[in-house]
């Protein structure tokens, strides 16, 4: 069993945590995985299905008191974007949840949210954990979701 203790690492490690337990999810799950050179057009890796289909997957590791978000010149509103959000909470297993950039443009979910004002950086997408949406959330949960997009 690994530690579940995560307050001694700094951003920057959890940051990378999160990337490599998506790499690693997304690599059990019989996906390709593809390192990307640069981050600096929001994506993190590429995958690839067994269809042959690529998807470019983004990568925020939040804890238990904030949402991750994307911002709006990074997101991508597309089938073939995945927002891959790790969760890291201390004496808990890291969990996992990811959602296809064209998720937001359904509007059914309420916990895939836009923030048009944004922050000091400008607007955002984001996944919002508040418990009222628990049910919802369940719906991108990795082991549910990652059928919607292996073929």
């Amino acid at each position: 069993m690994l530690k579940t203790t995560y307050r001694q690492l700094n951003n920057i490690q959890k940051g990378s945590l999160g990337v490599a337990f998506s790499k690693m999810a997304f690599t059990l799950e019989g996906f390709e995985v593809y390192n990307s050179e640069y981050d600096d057009r929001g994506i993190d890796f590429i995958i690839r299905n067994s269809s042959g289909k690529f998807f470019l997957v983004q990568v925020k590791t939040t804890d238990d008191t904030s949402n991750p978000y994307i911002y709006e010149n990074k997101f991508q509103k597309s089938d073939d974007f995945i927002f891959s959000a790790v969760r890291i909470i201390e004496g808990k297993p890291l969990s996992l949840y990811i959602a296809r950039g064209s998720d937001w443009d359904k509007g059914e979910f309420k916990c895939l949210n836009y923030n048009p004002k944004g922050g000091s950086s400008g607007a955002y997408y984001e996944i919002q954990f508040s418990k009222k949406y628990k049910n919802q959330l369940s719906e991108f949960e990795f082991q549910k979701y990652i059928e919607k997009i292996r073929i």
